[in-house]
């Protein structure tokens, strides 16, 4: 393997770590509020398995809304527990932290344009996010089919260009 991160998340599965899936092992990083749990497979990618038994959902960038549930939960807390749990299986936290997928999740939101995961949305982005999710921000402050509250909030997260 090419990634030291999927070959040190692949041994730990294959000596009994993390917890079984359909398909398979993952190491579970974090429980969300619907016992939903956010984590990584044995090729490093993010896998959201949910607590009613249904198939894991892999991440992938058309997939990204299906991560929705994370935004529920409040970023610092989010992004606390994850370096948490990296660190208590021995896996590079700033790394696994940084390679979550917050980005293209949020992005995927947003352009689903829902007023209450919207506002959701807009309240779990970065200072550091701004940037990049600005076009995605700017849609939201002009939209008219967005509650006044939402508009607002994106119109002060807003970068300039």
């Amino acid at each position: 393997m090419d990634n030291p991160l999927a070959t040190q998340l692949h041994e730990l599965l294959e000596a009994g770590g993390g917890e079984p899936m359909t398909g398979g092992r993952y190491l579970p990083l974090v429980t969300l509020d619907s016992g939903a749990r956010v984590g990584l497979d044995a090729a490093a990618s993010w896998i959201l398995v949910p607590d009613e038994g249904s198939a894991p959902r892999p991440y992938t960038l058309e997939q990204a809304h299906s991560f929705y549930e994370v935004l529920e939960t409040k970023r610092q807390d989010f992004d606390d527990t994850l370096e948490e749990a990296a660190r208590a299986a021995g896996l590079p936290a700033e790394e696994i932290l940084f390679s979550f997928p917050a980005i293209s999740i949020v992005r995927s939101v947003l352009d689903k344009g829902l007023p209450y995961m919207t506002r959701l949305a807009l309240l779990w982005v970065r200072n550091t996010e701004l940037r990049e999710l600005r076009d995605a921000i700017l849609t939201v402050s002009r939209s008219q089919e967005m509650p006044i509250a939402v508009r607002e909030l994106a119109t002060h997260l807003v970068v300039p260009a």
